[in-house]
C-alpha cells in the first residue's frame, strides 16, 4: 500500500506547487497568483519500478480557519474530543456553505498517514496559521511542515522555526518550490522515513532514483550543449562568389540559429518545462529562438567578449573579411599565405578549402567569439532549468554573464578554433571521441555546478 501524504495549508501558499515540483510535471493543477485557486481534491502517486510509493493529496486552501476553530469552542462541542469534534462538526450542515473549503480538507484527514503543511514563509505567523495547525492536530496524524519560498530575500523564517518548535513541530522541512535543490527534497524524503519505518528501505532506494534521474539530466544537457558546440564551429556555408549573396547569408546565420533553438528545447525537454518558461532580456525567446541577435558586436560586448581579441585572425577562413562583425567570417582569400596563416589543418579540411580558395569562392564560418557567447548563455541555461522548481512563475530573464580572464577567453578562443577546422565532424549525430572534444566538456563542466 501507498502511503498517503495529505498536502494542506492556507490558501495560495504553494501546495499544488510542491507537487508539481515534485512530481516533475508543470501541468498538474491550476497555479495562479490569488489565493483559493484549488477547489477540489487532487491524487497522485510518485512511484518506484513502476509501483506507487507515495500517494500525493492536493487539497483547496484554508480559507476561514478562524471561524471553524471558533465552532470547536462552543457548548455543542464542548465535551468532545478533538477526534470527536473533527468527525462530528462535519455532519452540521449549518455549516456546509461557510466551510465547504475546509470541510474537503477535513474529510482527507482521517485517510492520510501523514500531513503535509505547506507554509508561505514570506508571510509572517498570524493567528488564522495557528488555528490550522490546531485543527490538523485534532486528526492525531504526524505533520511535517514545510517552509516553501525560503530563498525569498524577505522571510519570517525564524519566526516560523520560534512559532512551529512552541507547538513541538521541530521536524520541518526547508522546501523552495521556485528555486528547487536536490538537498532540500532528499530531506523531505529522509524526514518521511523516520516517519515511516517499514517504509525505510523503500524511500531509501526511491531516493537513490531521484539523485540517479537529476545527474542524468544534467548530464545530458551537458552533452547536448557540447554537440550544439561543435555543429556550429564545424558548419561552413561555401559560397558560389567571392562575396556571399544575401540568401547565403540568411542561410548560414539561419543554420546557427536553428541549431541554437534546437538545444533549448532539448533543455526544456529534459527538465519537463515549457518555452514560455525561458524569456531572456535581451535574449528572450521568440518562437524558441533569442531575441538578441548572435550576429551583432553588441550582443558579444555584453558577454565582455571583445571582438577584437586574438580570435578574430585565426577564427577566418582565407584573409578574415569581416561581413557581420561579430558573428562571421568571410573568407576571400587570394593568396596561399592568407590560407595557411589561418591555422587550417591539413588533410581532407585543408583540400576543401584550398580548392574552394583556387575557384574564387567565399566561405562563412562561425568565429570563436561567438561561439563562445554560445557556450556561457548554454551553461547559464542549463544551471537555471536544473534549480528551477515547477512551481515558478516567472520566466526565466537570464543572468548577468561571469567576468572572464584574458587567459580565460585565449583559452577558449583557441579551443573553438581547432574545433572549426574539423569540418568532417560536421552533421555527426554526437561530438566524437577526440581530445578537443574532451577538453569542451570541461569548459562546460567547469562552468557548471556538481549536482545538488
Amino acid at each position: 500500500m501507498p502511503t498517503s501524504l495529505l498536502i494542506v495549508g492556507h490558501a495560495n501558499t504553494g501546495k499544488t506547487s510542491l507537487i508539481r515540483t515534485l512530481i516533475r510535471d508543470h501541468e498538474f493543477g491550476d497555479i495562479q497568483n490569488y489565493s483559493g485557486t484549488t477547489r477540489h481534491v487532487e491524487k497522485i502517486s510518485l512511484q518506484l519500478n513502476d509501483q506507487p510509493l507515495l500517494d500525493l493529496i492536493d487539497t483547496p486552501g484554508f480559507e476561514d480557519s478562524i471561524g471553524l476553530w471558533q465552532t470547536r469552542q462552543t457548548p455543542d462541542y464542548a465535551s468532545f474530543s478533538n477526534e470527536q469534534w473533527l468527525n462530528q462538526v462535519q455532519q452540521d450542515t449549518r455549516l456546509h456553505t461557510d466551510f465547504e473549503q475546509e470541510f474537503k480538507i477535513l474529510k482527507q484527514l482521517s485517510r492520510c498517514d501523514i500531513i503535509l503543511y505547506v507554509i508561505d514563509i514570506r508571510q509572517a505567523p498570524l493567528g488564522k496559521y495557528l488555528d490550522e495547525l490546531n485543527i490538523l492536530a485534532c486528526a492525531n496524524k504526524p505533520i511535517v511542515p514545510i517552509l516553501n519560498f525560503c530563498n525569498a530575500q524577505d522571510n519570517y523564517e525564524q519566526d516560523w522555526k520560534r512559532y512551529l518548535a512552541e507547538r513541538q513541530l521541530h521536524a520541518y522541512v526547508r522546501y523552495d518550490t521556485v528555486a528547487f535543490y536536490l538537498a532540500d527534497e532528499r530531506k523531505l524524503y529522509q524526514t518521511l522515513q523516520s516517519l515511516l519505518p517499514e517504509q525505510y528501505d523503500a524511500l531509501q532506494t526511491f531516493i537513490k532514483q531521484r539523485e540517479h534521474d537529476a545527474e542524468l539530466r544534467l548530464k545530458n544537457a551537458k552533452r547536448a550543449l557540447a554537440h550544439t558546440l561543435v555543429q556550429c564551429a564545424t558548419g561552413q556555408q561555401i559560397c558560389q562568389t567571392q562575396a556571399p549573396t544575401a540568401e547565403e547569408t540568411y542561410r548560414f546565420e539561419n543554420r546557427i540559429r536553428q541549431l541554437e533553438k534546437n538545444f533549448i528545447k532539448q533543455c526544456l525537454s529534459l527538465y519537463a518545462f515549457r518555452e514560455e518558461d525561458v524569456a531572456l532580456d535581451d535574449l528572450a525567446l521568440q518562437e524558441g529562438q533569442w531575441q538578441q541577435d548572435l550576429f551583432d558586436a553588441d550582443t558579444l560586448k555584453s558577454w565582455g567578449i571583445s571582438t577584437g581579441s586574438s580570435a578574430a585572425a585565426g577564427a577566418a577562413i582565407g584573409a578574415g573579411i569581416d561581413i557581420l562583425t561579430a558573428g562571421l567570417s568571410l573568407g576571400a582569400a587570394t593568396t596561399l599565405g592568407a590560407l595557411i596563416g589561418a591555422g587550417v589543418q591539413t588533410g581532407r579540411s585543408f583540400k576543401t578549402t584550398l580548392m574552394n580558395k583556387l575557384r574564387n569562392r567565399s566561405v562563412l564560418a562561425l568565429k570563436p567569439e561567438s561561439l563562445i557567447a554560445l557556450l556561457w548563455r548554454g551553461t547559464q541555461l542549463i544551471e537555471h532549468l536544473h534549480h528551477r522548481g515547477h512551481a515558478a512563475q516567472l520566466a526565466y530573464q537570464g543572468s548577468d554573464a561571469t567576468a572572464a580572464s584574458k587567459a580565460e577567453l585565449a583559452r577558449l578562443e583557441k579551443l573553438f578554433a581547432k574545433i572549426g577546422q574539423r569540418t568532417e565532424w560536421q552533421g555527426l549525430p554526437q561530438a566524437p571521441e577526440h581530445e578537443l572534444i574532451s577538453q569542451l566538456q570541461h569548459e562546460i563542466a567547469q562552468r557548471l555546478p556538481e549536482n545538488e
